[in-house]
């Protein structure tokens, strides 16, 4: 889904949301991507939450003609959500709404969702929503999960688990896969602080993986056959393997490390787990994707695997080897290693060209034609030759 560029709006004082809100009712307002947030040190919004602004700040935003894409994720304090809610459901504009789970922290479980789960029913325009700073470990998504199992017209869904522990509140979701007949992108992130701790909920986590994208054993048929675009977090690399031996939709499949650790305690909290899940049998993240490039020689589905910025990608043997075997029987397979160990070896890439050229698909597929590298680096490895080559766009053809 192409949308335009992201205007950012900073509010630090109620001024600040007076032009805003101006801008949006003027009949000369030309905004198609705003992105709203607080100033630093702005929290609460005294002003705001005295006074009836926000309500005009939801009316502005929902009454808007022009804005197809909102990112009100971290301005909670400054906008009631049930509110704006209420106001899409009738809109015919926006495609993208980006909200903060915080809006909904002080209710029960049963109806914390109700607002969005109305607007999604009403809203005809809406393609993507993203949900920011979901509790892995206190929320129960079951209520999250049933509604956008049945949605027919949301195409993405990009969710961001913040604090917790847990990776229960992935199985829910996961599940939810199985059912819904529309969903194109699904896109998983978490930050620093969210660790999934919980290693004995693992294989309901895989069973729930794998009732949605694997083929059952004798037929051609999995459950979930429109998601296209698959975005976790690195941690779950191990749970994927599975899957792409019998898949056959996804096209892209991204896998994210964390932001950078913001502290030493932090940073110390996950080395210990690491190495505490390494003692106990389970596989290092280097070994998880040397098995997910195993499993994709039988995958005939995938064009994209996106590795980029991940330091799990050393610069190892048995890795090395697997991109080699997974490239000769793959020609057709975007392999993007931008910012890892592994693209720092120039001469790890020369033989990896050089794979690429002895190829005998390759060569039947393109004749004599020559592959290149974008660089002797390989910070990426694509096929430039192809009508696909160097785009990394969701849905490629």
């Amino acid at each position: 889904m192409d949308l335009p560029a992201v205007e950012v709006r900073v509010i630090r004082e109620v001024n600040d949301l007076e032009e805003l809100i101006a801008e949006l009712t003027s009949p000369s307002c030309t905004l198609e991507a705003l992105k709203v947030e607080k100033g630093e040190g702005v929290e609460p919004l005294a002003f705001v939450e005295a006074g009836e602004i926000g309500e005009r700040f939801a009316g502005a935003l929902g009454a808007s003609k022009t804005l197809k894409s909102l990112d009100v994720a971290f301005c909670c304090d400054m906008l009631k959500v049930d509110d704006l809610c209420t106001l899409l459901q009738s809109n015919e504009v926006l495609k993208s709404l980006t909200v903060c789970s915080r809006f909904a922290e002080s209710r029960s479980v049963a109806g914390r969702y109700t607002s969005l789960r109305v607007m999604l029913e009403q809203n005809s325009t809406l393609k993507r929503l993203g949900i920011t700073h979901l509790d892995g470990e206190r929320w129960d998504l079951t209520e999250l999960a049933s509604f956008l199992g049945s949605q027919s017209l949301l195409e993405q869904l990009s969710i961001e688990f913040h604090y917790g522990q847990g990776l229960l509140c992935l199985e829910k979701i996961f599940e939810m896969l199985a059912v819904n007949t529309n969903l194109r992108c699904l896109e998983v992130t978490c930050n620093p602080n969210f660790f999934f701790y919980q290693v004995a909920t693992c294989e309901a986590v895989d069973n729930a993986l794998s009732a949605a994208f694997s083929r059952n054993e004798g037929s051609d048929h999995q459950a979930n056959e429109t998601l296209t675009r698959l975005v976790l977090p690195l941690d779950l690399a191990y749970l994927i393997p599975t899957i792409f031996r019998s898949n056959q939709t996804i096209r892209e499949l991204v896998l994210t490390e964390k932001t950078p650790r913001e502290t030493a305690e932090v940073a110390s909290r996950a080395a210990g787990f690491l190495e505490k899940l390494h003692t106990n049998g389970c596989l290092s993240l280097s070994e998880c994707i040397v098995i997910l490039l195993q499993a994709l020689e039988k995958n005939n589905t995938l064009r994209l695997l996106d590795l980029s910025g991940c330091s799990a990608v050393q610069e190892r043997q048995d890795l090395y080897d697997a991109i080699l075997n997974c490239l000769e029987t793959k020609p057709w397979l975007h392999l993007n290693l931008q910012d890892t160990p592994l693209s720092e070896s120039e001469s790890r890439f020369t033989t990896i060209q050089q794979k690429l050229q002895q190829n005998a698909k390759f060569r039947e597929a393109f004749g004599n034609w020559t592959p290149q590298l974008v660089k002797s680096t390989g910070a990426r490895v694509f096929l430039c030759g192809s009508p696909q080559a160097g785009k990394c766009r969701s849905h490629l053809a």
